[in-house]
């Protein structure tokens, strides 16, 4: 009789311990960058070069600073406590912060890059299998932030390597809450950027 009352209280409690465990467990959440740029380095272009014809048929060179845009993918989990919603759990992605890191310790920018903060408006549903994944597109290097930062050259001839000025290790942290747990979540993500003045062909309108 002994034995099987304290073979019982070890079920009773091996029981209470697992139900614990699960249930913190279950409760976590977790938002993460599955890729970004499809895991390639983003080639930024300081300035694009066209040709603009006149209406005296005078052409006329100008050129225009760019926004650089990069694909996101990001996924969500999250069990909750094991019991069906109303509404699926999601993850409600409302910023995203993106620092720059020069790696040119020759000729370092005169000043440390500035950060860009990015408001955004993605809903990332969640899935418990760990396979559903949420992708977007957003702005990884502004026109503004190419004008502050770098200075827009003539490109290099046809057939001539591109010039790269600088290659930036960039940081991206999304910020956002769970719209049924109501708990914050977040992710990072890493991506590498080559910014130079790159070829266009002059010859060609609307380049």
């Amino acid at each position: 009789m002994r034995r099987s009352l304290i073979g019982l209280l070890i079920v009773v409690a091996a029981g209470l311990l697992l139900v614990t465990g699960c249930e913190f467990f279950m409760q976590s959440a977790t938002l993460r960058v599955v890729s970004i740029n499809d895991g390639k380095t983003l080639r930024a272009d300081i300035a694009d070069y066209w040709v603009y014809m006149t209406p005296d048929s005078e052409l006329v060179s100008i050129y225009q600073y760019m926004p650089e845009s990069v694909k996101v993918v990001l996924q969500y989990v999250e069990i909750g406590a094991g019991l069906p919603t109303w509404t699926p759990y999601e993850a409600l992605i409302e910023e995203a912060k993106i620092s720059y890191r020069s790696t040119n310790t020759e000729n370092p920018p005169d000043s440390a890059y500035s950060k860009a903060v990015i408001p955004l408006a993605q809903t990332v549903t969640a899935d418990k299998t760990g396979k559903t994944t949420h992708t977007f597109y957003l702005t990884a290097m502004s026109a503004t932030f190419k004008q502050a930062f770098f200075e827009a050259a003539e490109p290099p001839p046809e057939g001539d390597d591109y010039s790269i000025v600088d290659v930036i290790d960039a940081t991206i942290e999304f910020k956002g809450y769970d719209s049924v747990a109501g708990r914050a979540v977040k992710a990072k993500g890493e991506f590498q950027i080559e910014v130079g003045n790159f070829y266009d062909d002059l010859n060609r309108l609307g380049n």
